[in-house]
């Protein structure tokens, strides 16, 4: 527990809880299911890698829009260069579960890599998910409300391993420092990501008149 607590204190820096709130859920954890579902968390604004300056920009929902994450309009901006950009349902398709935001595809500026496997994260919310995950002792499955398998659920075997619980833990916190200094060098990696490496590493379309069939990822 003590070492789990010092992992804690250090990733929770900026983030919503207090830090006993952060070791209290290192011991337990109970699957909070569709309500933090890659979609529910892609409502928050996504961090990612400016495609002109390489800096971080964030994705964000057009305001006014109610229609549900999958759908709604977005908006790339970057306050280091100024860049903007635009994405609806009618422009394009949406890719969710890979290292790229599902919109734009531009590299997540909340990449790295733990024993040779990519750990990735939309935003804070998501990396405070992983790590109270990873953290607990105890897991324990919560109500499905229709979803067939949970975002905690399917996540790699590597994750979800003891042996590698320090090492993904330490990870977070290392993500969790490059949002909390402005000044971190973003990825040189700006382009979005092709169609055919998206289907290759195994990420989910989602088309605008599929959504009554979508799975929730």
């Amino acid at each position: 527990m003590p070492r789990m607590a010092a992992h804690a204190r250090r990733w929770c820096q900026g983030c919503a809880g207090t830090i006993q709130d952060v070791a209290s859920r290192a011991v337990r954890f109970r699957d909070p299911t569709s309500a933090y579902s890659l979609y529910a968390l892609a409502v928050h604004p996504i961090d990612v890698v400016c495609p002109r300056c390489a800096a971080r920009a964030r994705v964000v929902g057009e305001p006014g829009d109610d229609r549900p994450s999958t759908t709604r309009a977005r908006r790339l901006v970057c306050s280091a260069c100024g860049h903007t950009a635009t994405w609806s349902s009618r422009s394009g398709s949406s890719w969710w579960g890979a290292a790229v935001d599902p919109f734009f595809r531009q590299p997540l500026v909340l990449t790295t890599v733990v024993r040779g496997h990519v750990l990735w994260a939309y935003n804070r919310a998501h990396l405070v998910l992983l790590a109270q995950f990873v953290a607990a002792g105890l897991r324990e499955r919560g109500p499905h409300e229709g979803c067939s398998m949970s975002l905690i659920e399917m996540l790699p075997a590597w994750m979800k391993s003891a042996r590698n619980r320090d090492g993904v833990l330490a990870a977070v916190a290392r993500l969790a420092a490059r949002l909390d200094d402005p000044g971190k060098a973003a990825l040189r990696l700006r382009g979005p990501a092709k169609t055919a490496d998206l289907r290759r590493r195994g990420a989910h379309e989602h088309r605008r008149a599929a959504w009554s069939t979508a799975s929730r990822p």
